[in-house]
């Protein structure tokens, strides 16, 4: 790989000793220090911007999704859906969702739905 030419930074004081302390302990000089620190926080950047874009279509698709839900009358087997019960669809997705978090993040979940007033669901399903 070849490198550009050299470019000047000036640096806080306390930074640049950062950088030449880890570069001591590395082994290795400072500009590489820095220049893996950019490259790093370049690649992150791009993860980022994946996620964001990844966080903008699963929000589309869930729109869809409730849409879908909403335009269509789903029964329970044998009789009429309870108004207070949920479809079958949305505690298919439920039971999908619940099992993609780890028991921590469902834990954060409900604490967030009981702040917001509301009962989570299971607690006041028998």
């Amino acid at each position: 790989m070849a490198l550009s030419d050299p470019i000047k930074v000036r640096l806080r004081e306390g930074q640049a000793l950062v950088y030449a302390a880890e570069a001591e302990g590395r082994g290795v000089g400072v500009a590489t220090v820095i220049r893996e620190r950019l490259e790093r926080a370049d690649k992150a950047d791009e993860e980022l911007a994946s996620i964001r874009a990844s966080l903008i279509e699963l929000g589309d698709d869930v729109e869809r999704l409730r849409r879908l839900v909403a335009d269509q009358s789903v029964e329970a087997p044998g009789g009429a859906q309870q108004e207070d019960q949920p479809s079958a669809v949305q505690l298919e997705m439920l039971l999908l969702l619940r099992g993609l978090v780890s028991p921590q993040t469902l834990r954060m979940v409900t604490a967030e739905v009981e702040r917001q007033g509301l009962v989570p669901w299971g607690r006041g399903v028998r």
